[in-house]
């Protein structure tokens, strides 16, 4: 790419309207153009979240396999929170004095997932939550496949 084309790139970034996703806005990375991608505040569908996502892409679009991820979600949504649940009521217990209750969206809310590369093996991605009410903190968890890591605390 020339010059004046990464410039326009990076201060005027292109955006698309999506029919799943809404308004998607490319990010480029100069330094790195394949870590690049297309982010957008979408809302997850079967609740009222606007989340925030970044689809791995190029210029011309997302690519696929970030778009599948992404679409499949919903329905892996269950399962995901099963994972999480333990380490989020650690956290809750740890940073908010709370029991989680069996309802976490009394304590939580979905507030993000991260999708690093959509074709590497393992898959490397991540669910976000942040706490309502008086105390804030995000609770970030990385997962390799469907295997959850260690969770990540912003306060």
């Amino acid at each position: 790419m020339g010059f004046l084309h990464n410039l326009k790139l990076k201060f005027a970034p292109p955006t698309i309207a999506d029919t799943e996703f809404g308004k998607l806005r490319f990010m480029y990375i100069p330094p790195y153009p394949e870590r690049s991608y297309w982010e957008c505040e979408w809302t997850f569908p079967g609740t009222e979240n606007v989340i925030s996502i970044g689809l791995p892409g190029t210029e011309a679009g997302p690519l696929p396999e970030a778009r599948d991820f992404y679409l499949g979600l919903p329905e892996r949504m269950g399962i995901i929170i099963d994972l999480v649940r333990p380490q989020l009521s650690s956290e809750c217990k740890h940073w908010l004095g709370l029991e989680l209750p069996e309802n976490l969206e009394m304590v939580f809310r979905l507030s993000g997932f991260d999708l690093q590369n959509p074709l590497a093996e393992p898959l490397e991605w991540s669910v976000s939550f942040e706490s309502i009410g008086e105390k804030w903190i995000s609770v970030t968890i990385p997962f390799r496949d469907d295997k959850p890591g260690d969770a990540v605390v912003d306060t």
